[in-house]
């Protein structure tokens, strides 16, 4: 049976945790396009996903790179907004696409990146807003609403770049080699 879930998510991590979520209780994933999952319960099968940012924007190189994936047993189910979907049944060893410590360190920027996109831009308009309100010569109410707006746009672009520095940490945890584990392979 058919199943369309409409779900929205900030996190790339948590997004990838509640695919593999549903993949334990044998839905696998068909499609997925704006918003909207497509499953089918394939009920005892189960499957672990897995959302990669292909460092690769040329179409030649992400189809080799895509073709290259489905030749370790992935599936691509489907690609959107740079993001691949990537389903494999489920075995006794984890569904792991990056092994080297720069390359899961540079899929946990990627994966975080909106997240400063978003911060940077609001804290340059609150600044923007913040001035216009203390250099400006206007009435005391117009002070107040665009120290107010640029006040919270400050707040609002703090919030997402911490929100982006948790989201890359939580990427890697687990995935990165301890501070004394890197010395050792290092030195």
């Amino acid at each position: 049976m058919k199943t369309n879930i409409k779900k929205a998510f900030l996190d790339i991590n948590e997004e990838e945790k509640w695919l593999n979520e549903q993949g334990e209780r044998g839905m696998m994933l068909l499609s997925y396009s704006n918003g909207t999952y497509e499953f089918e319960d394939v009920s005892p099968a189960t499957f672990q996903y897995k959302i990669d940012i292909p460092p690769y924007s040329q179409r030649e190189k992400r189809r080799d790179y895509l073709d290259f994936l489905e030749q370790t047993g992935a599936s691509v189910v489907a690609e959107y907004a740079d993001r691949v979907y990537l389903r494999k049944k489920a075995s006794d060893e984890p569904f792991v696409l990056y092994t080297d410590r720069q390359d899961v360190e540079r899929q946990a920027k990627r994966r975080s990146s909106h997240f400063y996109a978003i911060g940077f831009p609001q804290i340059m308009f609150g600044i923007m807003f913040l001035t216009r309100a203390i250099l400006g010569h206007e009435s005391p109410v117009a002070f107040w609403i665009q120290a107010m707006s640029g006040s919270l746009f400050v707040v609002s672009g703090i919030v997402f770049l911490v929100l982006g520095l948790r989201a890359g940490r939580k990427a890697t945890d687990g995935q990165v080699p301890s501070r004394e584990e890197r010395d050792i392979w290092e030195a």
